[in-house]
Formats: C-alpha cells, sequence, structure tokens
C-alpha cells in the first residue's frame, strides 16, 4: 500500500516537533512494514490543492492528513467532487495538528504524536486492503447554499458563530476555547467586553424532516455528525442513528442556558423552548453567518439545506 502524507503548512502545530515532516517520515521509516511505501506531498499555495488532490486520488490507498478540522473540511469539500465516478477513493487517516482535533479524536482516537505510530501500526495489520476491520465509512454533512455546495462535520450559527469570531481573534488552543466558554457565561450575568456579541438572538425558520419547528428566535442552531465535541462536551440526548445526524436548536434566554449549561454540555436535559434530536434534512432560513469546523463563514442573511453526503472511507479502530 503506498500512503500519502499531506501536511497543511497553515496549522499552528505543524510546526512543531510532533508534527514536523522530519518526525513523521522517521517513524514511518522505522515502523512502517517495507511492503508499504510512503512520500510526502506538499503546497504552501492554496491553488494548488485542486493539483495534489488530483495526484493523491491517484497514487494513494492511503492519505495522512496533518492539520485540524479545517485542513479535513478543504480536503474533503475538493475531494468528493473530484472523486465522482472514481472506483477507489484513498482512505483518510487525520493526524490531529490542529487546535481542537474534533474530527481525529472521535474517527482514530489520539493523543499528541501517538497518531503516525497508530497508523503504521494499523496499516501492518491489513490482511487485504482495504481491510474493513480499520476503516469506517462516514457521511459528512453536506451543506447547501444557492451557490455554494461544502461538507464538514459540525455547524453552528448565533451565539456559536459569534463565539468562533471570538476565538478565532483571540488565537487558538483548547486554554482559550474553555476560557472563552466561561466569559461568556459570566457576561450573561455580569455583561463586560463580550456581552454585545454574545446575548443577541437570531431570527431563523426552521423545518427538520418536513416539520416546521415553532422556534422563531434562538440563541443558536447546532448540527453536528459526532455526538462528542470540543473540549468535554457532548450537548446531544440521542443515539447515533445511520442515515441521520444531530441537530439542535436552543431557544431559551441566554441566561437560563448559563444556569443550565453543565446539564445542558452533558446532553442531560432539553430546556422548555429548545429542542433536541436526530435529523436526516434540515431546512434553515437565519440572519448572520455561521461557522463550520471552526471556519467562518459571515453572511447577512443565510438560507440553507443540511444533510449527509456520500461516505467517505476513514482509518479508524473501530470495527464496525
Amino acid at each position: 500500500m503506498h500512503i500519502c502524507v499531506f501536511i497543511n503548512p497553515f496549522s499552528g502545530k505543524t510546526i512543531q516537533g510532533f508534527f514536523s515532516e522530519e518526525r513523521i517520515k522517521d517513524i514511518f521509516s522505522k515502523y512502517l512494514s517495507r511492503e508499504h511505501s510512503f512520500e510526502f506531498v506538499k503546497t504552501e499555495n492554496p491553488d494548488e490543492l485542486p493539483s495534489k488532490i488530483s495526484y493523491i486520488l491517484k497514487k494513494a490507498d492511503i492519505v495522512a492528513l496533518v492539520g485540524g478540522d479545517g485542513t479535513i473540511k478543504t480536503f474533503i469539500d475538493l475531494l468528493i467532487p473530484m472523486s465522482e465516478g472514481e472506483k477507489k477513493i484513498p482512505i483518510i487517516a487525520p493526524i490531529g495538528a490542529g487546535s481542537l482535533n474534533v474530527v481525529a479524536k472521535n474517527v482514530l482516537p489520539q493523543t499528541v504524536g501517538t497518531a503516525p505510530r497508530l497508523i503504521c501500526d494499523i496499516v501492518n495489520s491489513f490482511s487485504s486492503f482495504p481491510d474493513m476491520r480499520f476503516v469506517k465509512m462516514i457521511s459528512p454533512l453536506k451543506f447547501e447554499e444557492e451557490n455554494l455546495v461544502q461538507y464538514g462535520f459540525m455547524f453552528g450559527n448565533g451565539v456559536i458563530f459569534s463565539g468562533a469570531e471570538i476565538y478565532d481573534s483571540w488565537g487558538f488552543g483548547s486554554q482559550k476555547a474553555f476560557s472563552l466558554i466561561i466569559k461568556a457565561i459570566f457576561s450573561f450575568f455580569f455583561g463586560g467586553e463580550l456581552k454585545e456579541k454574545l446575548t443577541k438572538y437570531i431570527s431563523c425558520e426552521i423545518k427538520v424532516d418536513g416539520s416546521e419547528v415553532p422556534i422563531k428566535r434562538a440563541v443558536a442552531c447546532l448540527a453536528s455528525l459526532f455526538d462528542k465535541m470540543i473540549l468535554f462536551t457532548r450537548p446531544f440526548i440521542s443515539k447515533p442513528q445511520e442515515g441521520k445526524f444531530f441537530f439542535a436548536v436552543f431557544g431559551d434566554s441566554h441566561k437560563k442556558l448559563a444556569l443550565n449549561f453543565l446539564n445542558i454540555a452533558l446532553g442531560r436535559k432539553v430546556l422548555e423552548n429548545s429542542i433536541n434530536s436526530l435529523a436526516s434534512e434540515v431546512f434553515l432560513k437565519f440572519e448572520g453567518g455561521y461557522t463550520i469546523d471552526g471556519e467562518i463563514f459571515r453572511r447577512s442573511f443565510t438560507e440553507m439545506k443540511i444533510s449527509l453526503g456520500p461516505k467517505i472511507p476513514f482509518l479508524s479502530l473501530n470495527k464496525k
């Protein structure tokens, strides 16, 4: 099997030792069986991404993506339309080198720096290609606007979008994300620098699987393929179900949501003016922009359909 290692040069951690080309090369050279091969595919020019992904499609059995959630999103945004009609799509092996790495932690559980060796061990255990004991077929979320189709794993608007904008301006990292959550909760009660940005409501129209949601004003809407999200949060109450994704609307007041934050964040409670369920198709109209996998999309008004996209193979220890 041939592995292409794609490193996102714009990810903040890829310049560090754990995620440097030199370290990954050393690990692959030492632990990957000689019957397999690998190469690095690099670019520092976003305009070259289509040609690089085209090369990976032709050459790779597995692509090790070194970066964060945004790197995976950008890669599959291009991979999915480019791979239409292809008999073989390379298996994606995420190496979490971003700020939060939600996708990597859900798909191929890893701690900092362990993924390259883990990938070697799994690939060496393949009895055939693809060995479905170590491959999980995952349908990312598909986001459709009038002139734009995107793919990803986590969506948020309202206060989630505003929080993402603040997080982006502060820099990245789990400590800053946790600090933002704490400051946001305090701002709901005591004011402060974040109150104006984080205590707004958005007007919205929502249909879930053909049924209109009665909530017309919300603090935020949230869609995710995974129940485990940033930091310790698992905000959904339903169990995963094939062909559906998690969807929630938070329509209660900011203060009420803040008072119940821990129970909501852990999926223990749904307030009376909120919904928390599974969906296969959601239509949204709402004020403002949104965030997908940490990437910010600024809008004055958004009209969008969310559904599931085509299945993509991911390297995984999950034997399902």
